[in-house]
């Protein structure tokens, strides 16, 4: 019981600093967009980023990881080995 207790207390006490890592970092802003009316800037936590599309995959953040509707879904497995051996890390 006291166990029960103890982890009931953790976890009241963990999960709003959670929520609240979540909250702060799921608020993208689109601050430009391009001629077709998609999202080409974004701030998020204060900094303004570019997009990534197309070739430009560097400097860039993720249109995903921008809370945005569009580009690449990460994995949610591994694709089954084609000859090469899973990454260990």
């Amino acid at each position: 019981m006291k166990i029960n207790l103890i982890v009931l207390a953790a976890a009241t006490s963990v999960l709003p600093l959670c929520a609240q890592a979540q909250s702060a970092s799921a608020s993208p802003e689109v601050v430009e967009k391009d001629a077709r009316g998609v999202a080409a800037k974004v701030r998020v936590e204060g900094k303004v980023y570019d997009v990534c599309r197309g070739e430009a995959t560097d400097g860039c953040i993720n249109p995903r990881e921008a809370g945005l509707d569009f580009g690449n879904r990460p994995l949610d497995h591994y694709p089954e080995d084609m000859g090469l051996e899973t990454p260990t890390s």
